[in-house]
C-alpha cells in the first residue's frame, strides 16, 4: 500500500533559539535607530525613494506616516520573533538571504559602475546591513537544518501517504 516516510526527530536547543531571539531583535533595533536618525539627519532620502516632493530639510507628513508604518512593522516582527511565530521566521529568512541581490549591487554602485542612487555614506551603511543580514539568514538556515524552526526542534512525526494527517510514532 503505502510506505511510512518517517522523518527523524530534531533535537532541541533553547541557547540557539535565544540567540537567534536575541540576534533578531539586535538587529531590528538598530535598523529603528538607524531609519531615525537618517529621518532626522537626511530627509531627503525618504523624500527620494517615495517620491515626494519638498523642500530641503522639510518633513512632509508622507514621509512621518511612511516611518510610523515601518516602525509598526518592525514591533509586528519584534512579538513574532519573541512569540517564535513560524510565519515570522520563513518572512525573515527569506527576506535576509535575499540580500544577496543587494550585495553587488551596492559594491557595483560605490566602485562607480552602476550610478548612486543615494550618498556614499548611505549606500555604504546599506552595505554593511545587506552583509549583516545575509550572514544572519545563512544562520538561520543553518538552525533550521539542524534544530528546525525558531532551533525548538521537531516531534519526529511521520507521514503514512499524500493526503493522511500526521500521526504520532508507537
Amino acid at each position: 500500500m503505502y510506505k511510512i516516510h518517517a522523518r527523524p526527530a530534531r533535537p532541541v536547543s533553547p541557547q540557539a533559539a535565544r540567540a537567534l531571539q536575541l540576534a533578531l531583535i539586535a538587529f531590528f533595533v538598530l535598523a529603528v535607530g538607524f531609519l531615525l536618525i537618517v529621518y532626522l539627519i537626511s530627509p531627503q532620502i525618504y523624500t527620494q525613494v517615495l517620491l515626494v516632493h519638498a523642500a530641503a530639510g522639510e518633513r512632509p507628513a508622507a514621509i512621518t506616516l511612511f516611518l510610523f508604518a515601518i516602525l509598526l512593522f518592525v514591533a509586528l516582527l519584534v512579538v513574532g520573533v519573541l512569540r517564535r511565530w513560524r510565519w515570522v521566521f520563513w518572512g525573515v529568512l527569506v527576506a535576509f538571504v535575499a540580500q544577496i541581490i543587494a550585495i553587488p549591487v551596492d559594491v557595483l554602485q560605490l566602485a562607480g559602475v552602476l550610478p548612486l542612487d543615494f550618498p556614499v555614506w548611505y549606500e555604504m551603511v546599506r552595505l554593511m546591513v545587506s552583509i549583516l543580514q545575509l550572514a544572519i539568514g545563512i544562520w538561520m538556515i543553518w538552525l533550521y537544518r539542524r534544530y528546525a524552526t525558531w532551533a525548538m526542534g521537531s516531534t519526529g512525526r511521520f507521514k503514512t501517504s499524500p493526503g493522511d494527517d500526521y500521526m504520532h510514532k508507537p
